[in-house]
């Protein structure tokens, strides 16, 4: 069953694209969201994963389904949650650990996390998740919340392990074939163009706030999105009607790439036939702030699903 509806939310605060958004996270806290903390948080922790990396991590609550957040490009959750007033990721997961088992961590080359050597994919950004959650010894079923670029992430992490997978939410998620798509809408490429443009229409050549990722290197690994049969799925998107003005992208880049967004939105959500795709009144591309509620009733209304179906004996893949 399908369902897209309309949903109440707060004042936008970026409808930037996602590679772009990890310098606007917040009116009151732009570009510092992927600044590392000066030092460790009480309560997260390191974990070393099989590459030799070290990740840090922070997990909460009891119960099953393990919920997994993947926070947008350059993001430091450890920072967010850093802040004097909890905001995003960092008001949401007290939220889901009330009723389940929920864990954020920051990806190699975020915030305290071993840093990137070279740029990397979501199918790196997979199997680094997938050693962490073995090395805590954090069992599947697995409901994974991802936004902006973790949304890609989670949809590789689904391709290659998909038996430890029981649901999906996707946030504003990124989709593999975005770039392409935009380039079928922009116009010629301009010999003056700015680095911001430029990033825009190629993806970033260089670090994003430490997170430094391959955007063509990784739409070749999606071969098809993965399918999800009648697992719960959750599109969140936003608000078409927040498009910015005065921002880095030119209003005339923004409203015809805005159409094609919507639209593979409309192809994420159709990879299950368990979907409710949400379209959220007022919200930008980062919901987690501008409607938190709305990112919460989507995770544990897919929490409920999981625990209602019957019990399934579930295996990682490696």
């Amino acid at each position: 069953m399908k369902r897209r509806e309309l949903l109440s939310g707060a004042v936008a605060v970026s409808s930037v694209w996602p590679v772009l958004a990890a310098i606007a996270v917040s009116a009151a806290h732009a570009q510092v969201a992927g600044v590392p903390v000066q030092k460790p948080l009480a309560g997260f922790h390191n974990v070393q994963v099989g590459n030799g990396r070290t990740l840090r991590y922070k997990c909460a609550g009891h119960g099953s389904p393990t919920v997994v957040i993947q926070q947008g490009m350059g993001i430091s959750v450890e920072t967010v949650f850093s802040w004097d007033e909890p905001a995003g990721w960092a008001a949401i997961l007290p939220r889901i650990a009330a009723v389940t088992r929920v864990c954020v961590y920051d990806r190699a080359g975020l915030g305290l996390s071993s840093k990137l050597e070279a740029p990397g994919t979501s199918l790196d950004a997979a199997r680094d998740l997938h050693d962490m959650l073995g090395m805590l010894r954090i069992p599947p079923p697995y409901v994974l919340a991802g936004q902006s670029l973790g949304g890609m992430d989670a949809l590789m992490f689904a391709a290659t392990f998909p038996d430890t997978v029981s649901g999906l939410i996707l946030i504003e998620s990124s989709h593999p074939r975005q770039q392409e798509r935009f380039a079928e809408v922009l116009p010629p490429r301009g010999a003056n163009e700015s680095e911001v443009l430029r990033g825009f229409r190629d993806g970033p050549d260089e670090p994003v706030m430490g997170e430094w990722f391959n955007f063509p290197a990784n739409s070749k690994l999606f071969q098809h999105l993965p399918q999800l049969g009648d697992k719960p799925l959750v599109v969140l998107t936003r608000d078409p009607g927040t498009v910015t003005t005065g921002g880095p992208v030119p209003r005339e880049w923004e409203s015809v790439t805005g159409p094609v967004w919507q639209q593979l939105q409309d192809e994420l959500a159709g990879m299950s036939s368990n979907t409710t795709h949400v379209v959220v009144e007022h919200a930008g591309h980062n919901i987690q702030l501008d409607s938190p509620d709305s990112v919460v009733d989507a995770i544990l209304g897919v929490v409920k699903q999981v625990r209602a179906k019957p019990p399934q004996r579930a295996t990682a893949r490696r």
